[in-house]
């Protein structure tokens, strides 16, 4: 480790290990040496897709929001990694609702580390907390708050929000980092971010939708979180947005040629009535997605890999897996 030397060192936990960020967040955490745990809410589930084979990860059960179980998982951990959230567009996720189940499972992870005496905290946020807008010459930043109607986007607004008043409250060093959309390989089930893109390898998109996005591989989201845990004075929040991209077809087409694309484009109107009768945040076609990751580049010395390489890699890890 670096930076912060003694302060942060011992074992580290990364809620939500199973999923696309977390499995791979907690692998980079295992070969830069730290002894690494992780929670999730179906063990056998993990064990049986082999997510962590070879790697000496130690695997709890706990529900984010139960917290005498994230109290048990967090003893003796120095820093704690809150990934775990609900990533859907269903309103009513686990019956409760998502913003309430992602709001109030935060705040349970950091009352919880909080009482264990960890040392930090790093959050994974999204762009959905810091909005849609934004040009290529004014681009969204770290100043930036957004105010979705979606219910998951709403969720990580008001995850983000509950969490910084909360942690500044009490006294707990808490870390944010935004990410863009999140491509690249180690998935083990579609996230709405990934299944675009199986529809592309798939030869399944009947047309094609001009969406913009900003996208970031996971595996540099990963580095991305352990700079902020490692740096001896880091930012409150981070934008790991990646690079942007005016349409996921045309990208998809450049990066690995042969591949078939649809020849039919919808219209922005045509986009937005699919998005509404498929259940796709409507508020979310046909926004620019321009975001400046200065702070964390200059900062903490992130990098972001080449576009073409997170779009190929995650293309070959969907064919190879039959996802």
């Amino acid at each position: 480790m670096k930076s912060n030397g003694a302060a942060l060192s011992g074992p580290v936990l990364v809620t939500g290990g199973n999923g696309h960020v977390g499995n791979t967040l907690a692998k980079h955490l295992c070969d830069r040496g730290y002894s690494v745990r992780v929670t999730v809410r179906n063990v056998e589930e993990t064990e049986a897709l082999g997510i962590f084979d070879g790697y000496p990860v130690e695997i709890h059960r706990a529900d984010i929001r139960d917290e005498d179980a994230l109290r048990q998982a967090m003893t003796g951990v120095r820093g704690v990694f809150q990934v775990a959230a609900l990533y859907n567009y269903d309103e009513s996720s686990l019956g409760e609702g998502i913003v309430a189940n992602n709001t109030d499972g935060c705040l349970a992870v950091l009352r919880a580390a909080k009482d264990c005496g960890v040392a930090r905290v790093v959050l994974t946020s999204s762009i959905a907390a810091v909005g849609f807008g934004g040009s290529e010459t004014q681009p969204l930043t770290e100043s930036d708050w957004s105010d979705p109607e979606d219910p998951y986007c709403r969720s990580k607004l008001e995850s983000e929000q509950v969490a910084r008043r909360w942690a500044d409250e009490a006294g707990l060093d808490l870390v944010v980092v935004c990410p863009g959309i999140v491509l690249g390989p180690n998935f083990y089930k579609h996230t709405p971010s990934t299944v675009p893109v199986a529809a592309i390898v798939h030869d399944q998109l009947p047309f094609k939708v001009q969406v913009a996005l900003t996208v970031v591989d996971v595996r540099d989201l990963a580095e991305a979180h352990i700079l902020a845990y490692e740096a001896d004075q880091p930012a409150n929040r981070y934008l790991a947005t990646g690079t942007y991209l005016s349409d996921l077809v045309d990208a998809m087409s450049e990066a690995i040629p042969g591949i078939n694309v649809p020849e039919r484009v919808l219209s922005l109107a045509e986009a937005r009535a699919l998005a509404q009768k498929s259940g796709t945040p409507v508020e979310l076609i046909g926004q620019p997605y321009r975001y400046s990751d200065q702070r964390i580049r200059e900062g903490l010395g992130w990098q972001a890999r080449p576009l073409h390489e997170t779009l190929r890699d995650t293309a070959a890890w969907i064919e190879a897996r039959d996802l």
